[in-house]
Parts: structure tokens; C-alpha cells; sequence
């Protein structure tokens, strides 16, 4: 809607919008006794329509677990911003908590990768607890790690796997304190009947009604740190 053409010319850049967008939340409850939690999470949109969500959860409790967790998130973060794939960016880190680490002293390592042009989302797990993913329809898929934690040694076995998000998904990231304590002989399987019958839209509202289940079984104790993170995608 230019009033007045001149001689300069100029250059116009369209970009496609991405197909779907996500919403996400949160809800954590730390250990009994422990001033701080030992997980720390981020979520990270990023300009090219990619979200990225990553948990870790350090070893043991309190404020060493969080420092330690806390490092991991903050340099996983640096390196996908930075343009790092996720497999090189959790190769580098493991290295640097190698040579850094002490005793006892690991974190795991729990990343989803949402494309929102395609919903296509990438999961990477090292030592990493249980994903859901709650379709529109009720189904809720599983996905395990048996890897170990990343610091442990140099040579490091990333456990991958893709899955197809559509219109409505839910995405389930968790810390093994909210598994351990449900005192059943499946847990996954417990987990998943309590996401299908949560009826909400909002994810951070279906991450505090899954810890609110949990706690029923745990008869109320905190034994460990518990965070889950939700997020949910619907289509523009």
C-alpha cells in the first residue's frame, strides 16, 4: 500500500504459518523435607516452529540434584539454540558432566521435539521416566527408556523414537517420582487410565489432576521430587 514508488527496490519475505500451536503447563511438588526440587525444566519455541520441551531430573534430592539438573537444562537449551542437532547437543553435555561430575552426581535426560508445521514430534531419552501421549479420542500411547543417565560414562546410548501428533494431542513428560510411589504392580499402565479420564483441554490444568491421582496413591507423602509437564497442540 506504498503512496509514493521510488527507485529503490525493495524485498518482501513471506513465511508460512505454522500449522498448529501449542499450549503447555506444568505441576511440580518437591520431596518432603527438601527445600528445593532436584528436576528442572524449560519449554523452547523456537522462530522456525519447533518446541521444545526438556526435563531433567538429578540424582537424589535437594538443592545438589537441582544445580545439577538445572546445568543440564540450561546447556541443552544453549546448544538447540544455538543450532546444534538434539543428538550432538546431549553428546556435548554428557562429555562436559563426565569430566565434570563427581560421585553419584547424574541427571537424566528427557527432550520432546514438536514440529508445528507437520506435528510431527522426536523424542530423546537418556535414563529418562515414562512419555504419554493422550489422543483426541481417549488412547493413550507409552513410551520407556532403559538407557542411564547422562554423566555416567563417555559412550552414551540415546534412545529415539517419532511419533504423529494430530488436532487436539496430548503430551505427557514426567520424573520418575510420580511413577514410584503408585504401589501398583503396573504403573505405566495405572498412569495411562489416570490421563485418559482426565476431561480437560487446559495442560496445566491436566498436569496438576494427574499429580492430584498420584497423591491418592501415595496416601498423601511426597517420597520424591514430581514434576509433569503437559502441552497440547491444535491446528490455526
Amino acid at each position: 500500500t506504498r503512496t509514493f514508488i521510488g527507485k529503490d527496490t525493495s524485498e518482501i519475505i513471506y513465511e508460512e504459518e505454522p500449522v498448529f500451536h501449542a499450549v503447555h503447563g506444568v505441576a511440580r511438588l518437591t520431596k518432603d523435607g527438601a527445600a528445593v526440587s532436584g528436576d528442572n525444566f524449560s519449554f523452547l519455541e523456537k522462530e522456525d516452529g519447533e518446541l521444545v520441551l526438556s526435563l531433567s531430573d538429578g540424582m537424589g534430592f535437594g538443592e545438589r540434584a537441582c544445580k545439577e539438573s538445572e546445568m543440564v537444562v540450561d546447556l541443552l537449551e544453549r546448544f538447540v539454540e544455538a543450532g546444534f542437532t538434539k543428538d550432538t547437543a546431549i553428546k556435548m553435555l554428557n562429555s562436559a558432566m563426565v569430566i565434570h561430575g563427581e560421585d553419584d552426581q547424574y541427571s537424566t535426560v528427557d527432550i520432546s521435539s514438536i514440529d508445528l508445521y507437520t506435528g510431527e514430534v522426536s523424542f530423546y531419552k537418556i535414563g529418562a521416566s515414562a512419555t504419554f501421549i493422550r489422543h483426541k479420542n481417549g488412547n493413550v500411547e507409552c513410551l520407556l527408556s532403559t538407557s542411564l543417565p547422562v554423566g555416567v560414562r563417555f559412550e552414551i546410548e540415546i534412545e529415539q523414537a517419532k511419533k504423529q501428533l494430530a488436532d487436539g494431542d496430548f503430551l505427557v513428560m514426567i520424573t520418575d517420582g510420580v511413577l514410584e510411589y503408585l504401589q501398583t504392580e503396573q504403573p505405566e499402565e495405572t498412569l495411562e487410565e489416570i490421563i485418559s479420564e482426565i476431561k480437560t483441554n487446559h495442560p496445566g490444568l491436566m498436569a496438576k489432576k494427574i499429580l492430584d491421582q498420584v497423591m491418592i496413591y501415595t496416601g498423601g507423602e511426597v517420597r520424591d521430587d514430581m514434576t509433569v509437564l503437559a502441552a497440547a497442540i491444535w491446528e490455526n
